[in-house]
C-alpha cells in the first residue's frame, strides 16, 4: 500500500477540491471510512442503552434516538486505488463537518462527556469542528431551504448574522442617498453563508441595487437602472442563482451523493452506527421502523466491517 499524506479539509478547502474527490471515489476500488461522534449512545431515557439481549426493532429504537441526539463532528475517507496487482495508492482524508446554518434552518444536538473526553485525548480539533466545519443537510432539509428561496422572503434568524445584516443594511443605505446610477461600493470581511443572505437580503429590501461577490470576503454593490436590474435577475451567472445557494449549502452531501453514485465497497469497523448516521444526516431523517430502513443497503450494496473478521480470527 502507498498512501498520500492524510489531508484535514474544512470549508474553505472543500469547495476547491470536491472535483479532484469525485474524480478519485468515481475511479478507485473501494473506500474506508470511519465517522466521529459528539455523542454515541444516549442515556436517556434510563435503559435506553443498547443491549447484546436487545431484539432487532429494540436495538434500531434506541440507535434511532441516539442519531437523532448527536452529530457527526468527523468524517475520514481513504480512497484506494490499485496501482497493480500487489500494490494500493491510498488518498486519505479528514473532513471536519458542521450542521448547515442557513436563512431558517437550524440544528440542536448534545454532547457527551465520555465521547468530546475520547476526542480530546486523541488532539481533535473542536476550533475547527466549530468554526470550520462543512455544513451538510439531508434531502428534507434541502425541500424546506427550496421552499424559502422559492418565496422570496428571505429571512435571516442566526443573532450573529442579523447583526452583521442589520450593520451592511444601514452602510449600504446611507450609501445609497448620495450615490448616482452606475457608482459602487464594497463590503468587507463577509464570511460563509452571510455570503449569500447579505446579498439576498439587499436585493429584496433595494430594488435599484444589484451584488456581486468580489473573492471569498468581499461583495460589491452597485446602484443600476431598473431595467438592468431586470436583466441582471435572468442571468445565467448570478452568483445568488438558486441552484449555486444549493450546492453550498448542501455541502459534503455533494461528496455523499457522489460515494452513492459510485457504489464502491465500502469498508469500515464497527460501523452500523455510522451507516445509520449516513442515512440521517445526508439522505433523509431515520424512518420509525426498522424495517423501513432498507435503502441504506441500496446505495451502498458493498459494506465490509472488520469488526466481524476480527472477532472470528480472535475465537480461532
Amino acid at each position: 500500500k502507498r498512501v498520500e499524506g492524510d489531508m484535514d479539509v474544512g470549508v474553505e478547502e472543500f469547495e476547491e477540491k470536491l472535483p479532484r474527490l469525485r474524480e478519485l471515489i468515481l475511479g478507485c476500488d473501494f473506500v474506508g471510512f470511519d465517522m466521529e461522534f459528539t455523542g454515541l449512545h444516549s442515556a436517556f431515557p434510563p435503559g435506553g442503552q443498547p443491549s447484546l439481549f436487545d431484539y432487532p426493532a429494540e436495538w434500531y429504537q434506541k440507535a434511532r434516538r441516539s442519531v437523532q441526539q448527536f452529530t457527526v463532528c468527523q468524517l475520514g475517507l481513504s480512497i484506494f486505488s490499485s496501482e497493480n496487482s500487489s500494490k494500493y495508492m491510498a488518498h486519505s482524508y479528514n473532513f471536519f463537518l458542521f450542521p448547515a446554518t442557513f436563512g431558517q434552518m437550524d440544528s440542536e444536538f448534545s454532547f457527551q462527556a465520555f465521547s468530546i473526553k475520547f476526542l480530546t485525548h486523541y488532539g481533535f480539533d473542536f476550533n475547527k469542528f466549530l468554526k470550520d466545519g462543512i455544513p451538510y443537510m439531508n434531502e428534507a432539509q434541502e425541500k424546506k431551504l427550496q421552499k424559502g428561496l422559492l418565496s422570496g422572503n428571505w429571512v435571516v434568524h442566526s443573532v450573529i448574522d442579523k447583526d452583521k445584516v442589520k450593520k451592511v443594511i444601514d452602510e449600504v443605505t446611507c450609501w445609497m442617498s448620495f450615490a448616482e446610477e452606475g457608482e459602487s461600493m464594497v463590503l468587507h470581511d463577509i464570511y460563509g453563508f452571510q455570503m449569500f443572505e447579505i446579498q439576498l437580503v439587499l436585493r429584496q429590501a433595494l430594488q435599484d441595487i444589484w451584488t456581486v461577490p468580489l473573492g471569498s470576503q468581499e461583495v460589491m454593490v452597485k446602484k443600476i437602472s431598473p431595467r438592468e436590474r431586470w436583466l441582471l435577475e435572468n442571468t445565467f451567472y448570478d452568483s445568488c442563482r438558486r441552484e449555486q445557494i444549493l450546492i453550498s449549502a448542501r455541502g459534503f452531501t455533494n461528496l455523499f451523493h457522489t460515494l452513492v453514485k459510485a457504489k464502491k465497497p465500502l469498508v469500515g469497523h464497527n460501523m452500523l452506527m455510522d451507516l445509520l448516521h449516513l442515512h440521517d444526516k445526508f439522505y433523509n431523517p431515520l424512518p420509525g421502523n426498522v424495517f423501513q430502513n432498507h435503502r441504506i443497503c441500496c446505495d451502498f450494496p458493498a459494506c465490509l466491517d472488520w469488526l466481524f473478521p476480527l472477532y472470528f480470527a480472535q475465537q480461532a
